[in-house]
């Protein structure tokens, strides 16, 4: 016989007030039975990625786009049909609570905007508390029959008691922590640690059904094997989720993206999708973030036309933007010539800057404030517009313009 003294390490390992007793045996359950009532199948909801109950981890370097890729499937779920990094088919429509860890709510809209402009998701929130996941080391104190005692430690966790209340009211299917980092307090290092908070999220999963996908930063390992290998801390995280997604840039090297005419921010728009599965595979493939919708869509690398296309759009000058506002007969915000222009906003500032410093735009100011811009009464003399190229400096896609809040992230969109 053998009696269990438990104690918090926070309360100076002293013995609770009432002794637990250990079961005598393991919980059983024989195969026989398990095969005559075999489980209820439950539908995934995006096939290939998330399935009710289910841990989902996406790994991926810093500013390689991990929030759109969160943003894009909470969008897509809201209407319960399309592909998401089209490719992945969305089976159902599920209701997604996304805990923002890094983007302020400015932040946050500002990209909801660019992603959906005039669309309101159904079912999709977001949460800026800062609720934690924590670990805390925890002692028993056991005495035989013979009189001796001791002691074994082991790590437990607490998780805040708002989330699964907020689950529940809500009708949340899918949970979406990003990143892990910001939520989890314990050691990322700690497989104890880890496995105590995973242990917490599996209980909460399978309480609530909920599926949870994990978002987290890779290492700055450079020796690996698996794609798994570059994930950042312990081991726990990826043997304990159902599906591994690891996101790497598909340009690795300098001379990679140069060759393509590509800059540093614009060959951060192209990435491979490793996966690890559990159950059914679901085979790799390559994706490319547009900066034009905000969306990641599955790419084709190699495609020459596709690349040079890219290309075209990131050299835009002076005369070409001053020429397409003369053709729309003048623009009445950035964001309008960036939809017209097909570009992203950050790009069409500067361009735009450029054609008002040369005289092939003027400025002004409309309603709430926004610019808008018009041709001039002439143009100066020297320049034939759509014809002379521009040897202006390249426009800086991480800039991004007044009109929108500053991101803080180390490569402007992402």
């Amino acid at each position: 016989h053998v009696v269990q003294l438990d104690a918090d390490s926070t309360n100076g390992h002293q013995p609770a007030d009432e002794a637990v007793e250990r079961p005598r045996t393991l919980t059983l359950r024989w195969v026989g039975d398990a095969l005559d009532t075999p489980a209820e199948e439950v539908p995934e909801i995006v096939r290939g990625l998330i399935a009710p109950g289910e841990l989902t981890a996406v790994v991926a370097p810093r500013a390689v786009g991990k929030s759109w890729f969160a943003m894009n499937l909470a969008a897509l779920l809201s209407e319960g049909e399309g592909l998401f990094l089209g490719r992945l088919p969305v089976q159902r429509q599920a209701r997604t609570l996304i805990a923002q860890g890094e983007l302020n709510e400015a932040m946050s809209r500002s990209r909801w905007g660019y992603l959906l402009g005039d669309k309101r998701p159904a079912g999709v929130a977001e949460s800026f508390d800062r609720w934690r996941l924590r670990t805390v080391k925890r002692r028993t104190t056991a005495r035989g029959d013979d009189g001796e005692s001791w002691s074994d430690e082991w790590y437990d966790a607490t998780i805040d008691p708002r989330l699964e209340r907020t689950i529940v009211e809500g009708e949340f299917d899918v949970l979406v922590v990003d990143p892990w980092a910001v939520f989890f307090s314990g050691s990322e290092n700690s497989n104890d640690e880890v496995e105590a908070a995973l242990d917490k999220l599996r209980a909460l999963s399978m309480t609530t059904g909920v599926a949870i996908v994990i978002v987290h930063h890779i290492s700055k390992a450079t020796d690996f094997r698996e794609p798994e290998d570059l994930w950042r801390g312990a081991t726990r995280l990826a043997d304990w989720a159902s599906t591994r997604v690891t996101i790497l840039p598909h340009y690795k090297r300098e001379n990679e993206w140069k060759a393509k005419g590509l800059t540093r921010q614009s060959a951060r728009w192209h990435a491979d999708v490793h996966f690890l599965r559990r159950g059914a595979p679901t085979d790799d493939f390559s994706i490319r973030w547009e900066p034009t919708t905000g969306w990641w869509n599955q790419w084709v690398p190699g495609d020459s036309d596709i690349d040079e296309g890219l290309v075209d759009r990131y050299s835009l000058n002076a005369e070409d933007v001053a020429r397409a506002c003369i053709d729309d007969g003048g623009w009445d915000s950035i964001r309008q010539a960036a939809g017209s222009l097909d570009v992203s906003f950050a790009q069409t500032r500067k361009a735009i800057a450029r054609a008002v410093d040369r005289g092939l735009l003027v400025r002004g100011r409309g309603e709430h404030g926004a610019h808008t811009f018009r041709a001039p009464d002439t143009v100066p003399p020297g320049l034939d517009l759509g014809l002379e190229r521009d040897e202006g400096p390249e426009p800086d896609p991480s800039d991004p313009g007044p009109d929108e809040p500053v991101d803080d992230d180390e490569f402007g969109r992402f």
